[in-house]
């Protein structure tokens, strides 16, 4: 068989994170025994195939607006972080059909100036390709924002026809311009570029709902549309608490899904030359603050790294804090969000291609190629689904472990790794990861056949 396309429409918005979240925030598309509440909460991320209506969204008509070229975004003060302006970026949940949603905000650039003041491989990840169209490497970037589920921001200089031939080349279609942002669709998902900035949603759903996604964004960053601070009260308390950070993570839940009681938590890590400030702040209903409850968790997660850690209250928001040597910190991969048990296993992020092709009498052969991202055990990797058939010379023809080739050490499936299953013309099949020890697991691609 012919080597499979490589196919960036395939890649889920996690996948296009795979340089970042693996030196970043803990990853939050695992099922986890740890407590609702933290960065493996949200378990639909990487395994709901649904495509969400988004809502709340302005009319997908052109605007007045000038062109990307003609427009600047607004420069924060000097003194400010690269992201300083992060929560303009996020829209009213609505936008997902959701009540909230969790939201990860890094300030790359100022990073990468602290790198010699961190411990050793605090910001390998943030070197890595970004395996997005128009940003090679998150180093480029001043900073860039994941909004869950499924979009991403990128806050760089671009260059915008270079970007847009990017965009095209991905299969992206310009169709109109918004909020001086030229808009593309496409199939699979949506983007929004101009020269300071890129927005891209590809797991949202399919082209309409990405489209209704990206302008929500970009309505949210203008001004012109409902912001996620504007709309939920509990966001605006905890953003404030979580206050200018260098890397930080929030999100808004029900009382019953996070620490006991609280309905917003969110993570801050503010990076100093010699002393780094970690804030972990949980947002409570009026009147029922339990400081007990979140200094109860503080005491064993990982987020402060050894350091001391005291908990304050103003109003309704509990706020635990540490300040430790920026020489300790030596990965962002400690972080979680209160009301998690200690970091769960931290899901890979890779891209698999697909690629059948017929042998006849209703089945055939589909190779199945892990096309970038991070390594994984074979051990650990697995093919689910329905429509597994029984073809001749192939390496599987049934659920199970990964029986493709394993080129990595130990027996690690690495970009290029292929495996060839029989299966029947349509196919609904799967790519699934699972924790050695059971406890987590997500689906990292899937595909279908021609006749599903």
């Amino acid at each position: 068989m012919t080597s499979p396309r490589r196919k960036f429409l395939r890649r889920s918005a996690a996948a296009l994170l795979a340089g970042a979240t693996a030196g970043c925030l803990s990853d939050d598309t695992t099922t986890s025994t740890d407590g609702p509440g933290g960065a493996g909460t949200d378990t639909d991320a990487a395994t709901d195939a649904a495509t969400p209506t988004a809502t709340g969204t302005p009319e997908s008509t052109p605007t007045d607006s000038p062109t990307p070229t003609e427009t600047a975004t607004a420069t924060p003060a000097d003194d400010a972080l690269g992201n300083a302006d992060y929560a303009e970026w996020l829209p009213a949940p609505a936008a997902f059909d959701r009540d909230g949603y969790e939201f990860t905000s890094i300030a790359t650039g100022d990073i990468l100036d602290r790198e010699s003041d961190l411990g050793d491989g605090a910001t390998e990840g943030l070197r890595g390709d970004t395996g997005a169209p128009a940003v090679d490497s998150y180093a480029e970037t001043a900073a860039f924002h994941r909004l869950q589920p499924g979009v991403l921001v990128f806050e760089a200089d671009l260059d915008r026809e270079t970007a847009a031939g990017d965009l095209r080349e991905v299969g992206l279609t310009e169709a109109e311009t918004r909020r001086g942002f030229a808009v593309f669709t496409g199939e699979r998902g949506a983007a929004a570029l101009r020269e300071s900035a890129l927005v891209l949603a590809f797991g949202v759903g399919g082209g309409d709902a990405g489209r209704s996604v990206v302008e929500a964004v970009v309505d949210a960053e203008a001004g012109a549309g409902p912001r996620y601070v504007d709309e939920s009260d509990d966001c605006e308390r905890l953003t404030d608490a979580i206050g200018s950070a260098h890397l930080l993570s929030g999100r808004t839940h029900p009382a019953e899904e996070g620490l006991d009681g609280a309905v917003a938590a969110g993570l801050g890590v503010e990076v100093g030359a010699s002393e780094t400030r970690v804030r972990a702040p949980a947002v409570f209903p009026e009147g029922r603050v339990d400081e007990a409850t979140l200094t109860e968790w503080a005491a064993d997660a990982d987020a402060f790294y050894g350091g001391e850690v005291e908990t304050v209250v103003d109003g309704r928001v509990a706020t635990a804090r540490a300040t430790v040597p920026t020489a300790d910190v030596e990965n962002f991969g400690s972080g979680s969000l209160p009301g998690s048990g200690r970091t769960a296993p931290r899901t890979p992020q890779a891209v698999f291609g697909y690629e059948y092709e017929s042998t006849g009498d209703g089945v055939g052969i589909l190779e199945v190629t892990h096309e970038g991202g991070d390594t994984i055990p074979g051990s650990q990797l697995y093919l689910r689904g329905a429509g597994f058939a029984e073809v001749d010379g192939v390496d599987q023809t049934a659920a199970g472990q990964w029986q493709g080739t394993a080129s990595g050490d130990d027996e690690a499936v690495v970009a290029g790794d292929f495996a060839e299953v029989g299966v029947a013309s349509d196919y609904e099949i799967a790519v699934v990861w699972e924790s050695a020890d059971g406890d987590a697991s997500a689906t990292l691609d899937e595909g279908s056949g021609p006749d599903a």
